[in-house]
């Protein structure tokens, strides 16, 4: 975004990501010799195979010298949409995949405004809201040891003529929020969406998700500060809605 690299790029090069890879090797090796590692513990469900067919499909990706942007998409797509609902491997293995995305796909070309559409791949009764919702998150948080700030607001409108959701950063001052937190925020949104999803059954599209506002300290914001934050904007925003079918 206006010509600034992510600081995260320098890790997805070709030798930087072959560099240490023991870490996924180890992953998949954990999977095979104890298969309850892969159980999701809230229902008590076994996504051990699942995990290590993804696990595999990302070790070829970053194996690979030049990997086709649509293979890092739907590596992300798969991984993303099962997030926090399988297991903490699953979870590991999409934060690597987030991060490569945004620097393999998305952000040389970012103009501020990213379109999704999730549900593409299957069959799914979708909704929209009925009327715009506006919602703040706040993470902060004092310890002894790290402190967190995480600021931000979402204004939320309905675009029932077209099937998709639109993610807009309407931030133009790096100090309220720092440019390099756009895709923890962009991510932390999308998070909220399928975590909408899951627990409701409900998949949402037909909209315009605008981050609009914020704050920012400057020593104890964190990129995942961030991220918390935007999850709970999207959350105070969403409890308010009325929902219209969207198809």
């Amino acid at each position: 975004m206006n010509g600034k690299k992510l600081s995260k790029a320098q890790y997805y090069t070709y030798e930087a990501r072959n560099k240490d890879i023991r870490w996924l090797h180890r992953t998949i090796e954990l999977l095979h010799q104890n298969p309850e590692r892969g159980r999701y513990e809230e229902f008590g469900e076994l996504f051990t195979n699942e995990t290590i067919e993804v696990a595999k499909k990302l070790l070829e990706l970053i194996e690979t010298a030049q990997p086709n942007s649509e293979d890092i998409q739907n590596l992300y797509n798969l991984l993303k949409f099962y997030k926090g609902v399988r297991n903490s491997d699953w979870d590991n293995l999409c934060r690597y995949i987030e991060n490569w995305y945004w620097v393999a796909n998305i952000w040389d070309n970012f103009d501020g405004r990213l379109e999704l559409n999730l549900w593409d791949k299957g069959e799914y009764k979708l909704y929209s809201i009925a009327e715009p919702l506006i919602g703040e998150g706040k993470f902060v948080r004092q310890s002894s040891s790290i402190d967190s700030y995480g600021h931000v607001w979402l204004k939320i409108e309905p675009i029932i003529a077209n099937s998709h959701i639109e993610i807009v950063w309407q931030i133009d001052d790096e100090e309220i929020i720092p440019f390099e937190w756009i895709p923890a925020i962009f991510e932390g949104i999308i998070d909220g969406i399928f975590d909408y999803f899951h627990q409701t059954n409900f998949a949402l599209t037909s909209m315009k998700i605008v981050v609009n506002n914020g704050s920012y300290h400057p020593v104890d914001s964190k990129e995942m500060d961030y991220r918390i934050a935007a999850k709970i904007a999207w959350r105070n925003a969403i409890a308010k809605a009325e929902l219209v079918s969207g198809n």
